[in-house]
């Protein structure tokens, strides 16, 4: 997908269920079902308009802005579903209770429960949840349904 970035919001029509999808540059290759935040060291398109995979282990990586809804190429410009059910989320695990939270994980791309993590030099990093898990399906696979919060408010 190419050309400017744009918002799309509403029902999805096959399970009428709100989902909000926005588009971004890719800072690198994404797969559909990464977890990615805003690129805040990337500026070629404007700050604040590159996606990367969220990662605990990237302290500016931390906050999850939604999941890539397709695979984009880096540079390229793609969707990510930003809020409400996204049904290709990809679980670090999948032993987790449904219903609970989920946040950034140490493994770039995928969402795991959002609780206190340590990033790869030891740090503290605080979590925020991007999203509950509605159903878990195989893991680190873009396959679970996870409601996303919108965290960034776009």
């Amino acid at each position: 997908m190419s050309g400017i970035p744009y918002k799309l919001d509403g029902l999805d029509g096959d399970n009428e269920v709100r989902a909000k999808f926005t588009s971004f540059y890719a800072s690198e290759a994404l797969v559909k079902g990464d977890a990615v935040a805003i690129d805040t060291a990337t500026s070629t398109n404007g700050l604040g308009n590159h996606v990367l995979k969220a990662d605990t282990g990237d302290v500016g990586n931390v906050v999850v802005l939604g999941v890539a809804a397709e695979a984009i190429a880096s540079g390229d410009v793609g969707q990510i579903q930003v809020g409400g059910v996204c049904t290709f989320a990809k679980l670090l695990d999948t032993n987790d209770v449904l219903g609970n939270t989920v946040a950034a994980s140490g493994t770039a791309g995928s969402l795991t429960l959002a609780e206190d993590q340590d990033d790869s030099g030891g740090n503290a990093v605080y979590l925020v949840p991007c999203g509950i898990i509605l159903a878990e399906g195989t893991a680190n696979t873009a396959d679970s349904t996870v409601y996303l919060f919108n965290t960034h408010n776009i």
